[in-house]
């Protein structure tokens, strides 16, 4: 987040520069718009990147650190790898799975892609 908006600034601060450096426009021609309308489409495509690239993964990223915080004891989940297992204990950033009765393998946070749901769906019919 922040190197971006340092990269933003930079940008920024780079256009203004050469805004600021450019000659003053004659008699005969437009105003500000004449030195500032080449950079106008990049300004554009830097606002087009930011809100069809960059706004939906922080979201996605939010949603995914609160799965990952909300984990508990008892719930089934698969990992990156593919393997579905049941969680044993949590250790900070480390949780033990139990993969089949009597095997439990540990696991770091981060590599766990989903919480599974087919124990409740079991359950309920």
């Amino acid at each position: 987040m922040e190197k971006i908006k340092k990269s933003f600034l930079k940008l920024f601060g780079i256009i203004l520069l050469i805004v600021s450096c450019a000659p003053p426009p004659s008699e005969g021609e437009g105003s500000l718009l004449g030195v500032v309308g080449p950079f106008l489409p990049f300004a554009l495509i830097i606002l087009l990147f930011y809100f069809l690239i960059i706004k939906p993964q922080r979201k996605q990223q939010k949603t995914r650190d609160s799965m990952l915080k909300s984990l508990r004891k008892g719930d089934s989940l698969v990992t990156n790898g593919g393997i579905l297992g049941k969680i044993v204990d949590i250790h900070d950033d480390i949780l033990v799975l139990e993969i089949s009765k009597g095997v439990n393998i540990k696991i770091k946070r981060e590599f766990i892609n989903s919480i599974s749901d087919s124990d409740n769906k079991k359950n309920k019919s």
